[in-house]
């Protein structure tokens, strides 16, 4: 007999199979459309899969060429994220990043005067990140320390885990009273995951295992607590036509995966080339969410 998960979301276990990737199953929930892997993977597989040093360097396909050559692809969106998170709290305080990698983001807060804590699964990039901040780095949320944060941040993260609201519930409990999450996602209404969904990078079981639109992400966030949510769409990648998306199709691999040499003259062609798809998107398919990206800020409540 098949064996189905409850929508992680809303935890009905009605859904529909959408399509298979990698030789997973994502299914979509009647109830409030959440997209997710059914059934979820196993823990013990999800933490052999994080600990294989080829996720952070080396499969690209699931994880990473090299995450240590994504950091100037990351800074500009670290750094206006951070801008954010300073204008909430221009007196700083402490900060924890879920799942920090190999600590870059915290690098960047902490040169802004935050107090800085970390939690990383995967046992190789906690230890980098220790050697860089020389603060430890917990593999859990049971082995940090019981202090609270004006601020939790989570990049690139909620999409990797089985159990969202209830690790959400309790970042939520790390956050002071009117403390502020924020966070990142692929973004599932992207035209490429409409109708291109084989090829679009956000489906990729079992490292990612749900896949939010706008409306989903805002309702896990309101079921796991939170208040005064805004969700912002970020990243935009518009369609190109046929031939300059065969032609620039190499420039964007160097720049996704951070391997440009010449990364300002690599960068700048590229954004003449999206502006360029942004004008013709808006005559071709002026339906289109273009935007690969979710970024959502929450509170705690007071």
């Amino acid at each position: 007999m098949d064996i189905h998960s409850a929508c992680p979301v809303c935890n009905s276990v009605n859904s529909i199979p959408v399509f298979q990737k990698n030789g997973y199953l994502l299914a979509r929930c009647v109830n409030c459309t959440m997209i997710y892997v059914d059934p979820m993977p196993a823990d013990a597989l999800l933490q052999a899969h994080y600990q294989n040093p080829a996720y952070f360097s080396g499969d690209e396909s699931l994880g990473y060429l090299s995450y240590a050559d994504m950091h100037k692809a990351l800074t500009p969106h670290f750094k206006r994220r951070l801008h954010l998170i300073n204008h909430y709290f221009p007196r700083r305080g402490r900060l924890l990043d879920y799942g920090c990698a190999d600590g870059y983001f915290l690098t960047i807060a902490q040169k802004e005067k935050w107090q800085i804590s970390g939690v990383e699964l995967a046992r190789g990039m906690a230890h980098q990140a220790e050697q860089v901040l020389g603060i430890p780095i917990p593999n859990s949320l049971d082995e940090l320390s019981k202090n609270t944060f004006e601020v939790v941040t989570l990049w690139e993260v909620i999409e990797h885990l089985s159990q969202p609201v209830n690790q959400l519930q309790r970042l939520r409990n790390c956050l002071r009273p009117g403390g502020l999450l924020m966070l990142s996602t692929p973004n599932t209404g992207h035209w490429q995951a409409v109708r291109e969904p084989e090829a679009w990078v956000g489906y990729r079981p079992p490292s990612h295992l749900l896949f939010f639109t706008s409306s989903t992400l805002e309702q896990l966030l309101k079921q796991a607590g939170f208040e005064r949510i805004a969700i912002k769409k970020t990243s935009p990648l518009p369609p190109l036509p046929g031939w300059l998306r065969r032609l620039s199709a190499p420039l964007q691999h160097t720049l996704t995966t951070g391997q440009a040499k010449a990364w300002p003259v690599v960068l700048w062609t590229w954004r003449i080339i999206r502006i360029f798809g942004w004008g013709w998107q808006r005559l071709a398919h002026p339906e289109d969410d273009i935007f690969t990206t979710l970024e959502a800020t929450a509170f705690r409540p007071a």
